[in-house]
Formats: C-alpha cells, sequence, structure tokens
C-alpha cells in the first residue's frame, strides 16, 4: 500500500520519539475530525486510537521503566513547551488543532524549522497528522480506514512495548493487579506471540 511507503519514516524512530509523534498526530487527526459524520465502526476505531495513545504516552510520562529506554521524557517537556508557545491565546482544543494542522507549513525541512537541538516532535506530528488526513482525497480513503489503519498502529506499538518492558516491572505490576500493558504481555504469552517471554 502506498500510504504505509509514506508514512514509514514515522515508526522507524526510536521508540518514545514514535509514541509522542503518533500521540500528537492522533489527537490533531481525533479534533479535526471530531465533528464529521461517522459510522459506529468507526467511531470505534477512533475511541479505541485514541484512548491507546493516551494510554501509551501514560506510560511514557508517568511509568517510563516501562518502555524501552529513550529520552521520551526530555521530549514530552520540549513538545509541550512548543505547543503552550503556540497556543497561549487559543482555549478551544478543536480550533487549535486545526489551526496547528492547517498553518504549520511541513514543506520546510524539519531541521530548519525546528532546529538541531530540539527534542519537540510538534513539527513531525504536523507532517504526520497532515499525511494522514490526505488520505481520504489522495488515496480515496474514508474517515473510517483511516482510523482502522491509525488503531492498528496503536495496538502494534502497545504489543511492542508489552514485548519489550523489562521482565521485573511486569513481575511488579503483576503483583499490584498489572497495567494493561501487562496483560497484553501475558496474553500474548499464553498465546506464544512473544519471544521476550522464552528469553532467559
Amino acid at each position: 500500500m502506498k500510504c504505509f511507503s509514506t508514512l514509514r519514516w514515522s515508526i522507524e524512530g526510536e521508540f518514545d520519539a514514535c509514541i509522542l509523534l503518533w500521540h500528537v498526530a492522533t489527537d490533531l487527526c481525533y479534533y479535526t475530525d471530531l465533528n464529521k459524520k461517522s459510522s459506529p465502526t468507526e467511531n470505534s476505531n477512533r475511541e479505541g486510537g485514541k484512548l491507546l495513545s493516551d494510554y501509551m504516552v501514560y506510560l511514557l510520562v508517568k511509568r517510563p521503566f516501562m518502555l524501552p529506554n529513550g529520552i521520551g521524557q526530555i521530549r514530552f517537556q520540549h513538545s509541550c513547551d512548543e505547543a503552550t508557545k503556540i497556543f497561549q491565546s487559543v482555549k478551544d482544543r478543536i480550533q487549535a488543532c486545526k489551526r496547528l494542522v492547517l498553518q504549520v507549513n511541513t514543506e520546510i525541512p524539519p531541521l530548519k524549522a525546528k532546529g538541531d537541538r530540539s527534542n519537540s516532535v510538534l513539527f513531525d506530528a504536523c507532517r504526520l497528522a497532515k499525511s494522514l488526513l490526505s488520505q481520504e482525497s489522495e488515496n480515496e480513503w474514508n474517515c473510517e480506514k483511516k482510523w482502522e489503519m491509525m488503531s492498528h498502529v496503536w495496538v502494534e506499538m502497545l504489543c511492542y512495548a508489552a514485548c519489550h518492558c523489562p521482565r521485573n516491572e511486569q513481575a511488579k505490576e503483576l503483583t499490584q493487579g498489572g497495567e494493561l500493558l501487562t496483560h497484553v504481555w501475558l496474553l500474548m504469552a499464553h498465546f506464544g506471540i512473544t519471544e521476550h517471554v522464552y528469553q532467559d
């Protein structure tokens, strides 16, 4: 599929950067699409994708020890700082997201747009959101297909995180009832679809 080759760049970086990048892009698409009429299936994909996106960022910010090593906290802070500067005067989320998608010039190379010292993912997230939103016109996708693909990306990220979470953290979580990530890991182990369980 042409779409996957054009979006490959968005999942090839460090895992924490991919989470933030896709989270911001998911939010931008979510609030941009919020007032569109949609089918129940699209709504479930949109809502499910948004929930997984929020959960993965929760892990990145509040439970980073459960994810592969990276600089997620720094990236998150840089991205928040940049977003705060941009949206100081905007109070409405829907308008803010539409404004960001429309006003950020993604034709400029990322290095020029954000500089080489910034770890913010905001520019790349706008680029990704524009690509995702353009799938409807360029590839004749409907909104439902876009959200189905986006929710699949989030499921893949959740599974990747579950497989790469340190075992001692999984064990700690199990003693306290477990995170969703831990339950996903257990299900994957039960069905034999994770190598992580069998490694010593």
